[in-house]
């Protein structure tokens, strides 16, 4: 997904909802099968969560860079994770990756 300012991406975000458990479920099943349809779902559906993370961070991280790199935390997020299992929720799976992109992006902004 393109966005062409944050304002943009706030804006394009607002309109995507959680899925139930079972939705994604169903999604990690397709996904299992090759389904690319069914990840960008998984991952569509949890970019209201990137959005809320990147609205708590200073005002000088709020730009389309830093949104690139949370973007990226999400796509590994599910990538990585087993929806299958019950074990773990997956916010709490994103939630760490997110806060390594912080990191990440704080770094390679410094250089």
């Amino acid at each position: 997904m393109i966005f062409i300012s944050i304002e943009d991406f706030y804006e394009k975000v607002s309109s995507f909802s959680k899925m139930s458990r079972q939705e994604e479920k169903e999604c990690a099943l397709q996904m299992k099968e090759g389904s690319t349809a069914a990840r960008e779902r998984l991952i569509q559906s949890y970019l209201p969560m990137v959005a809320a993370h990147i609205k708590h961070m200073p005002s000088h991280m709020q730009n389309l860079g830093f949104v690139l790199y949370c973007q990226q935390a999400l796509e590994k997020a599910v990538d990585s994770f087993n929806f299958l299992q019950d074990s773990e929720t997956f916010s709490h799976r994103l939630s760490w990756y997110l806060r390594q992109a912080d990191v990440k992006y704080i770094v390679n902004s410094r250089r």
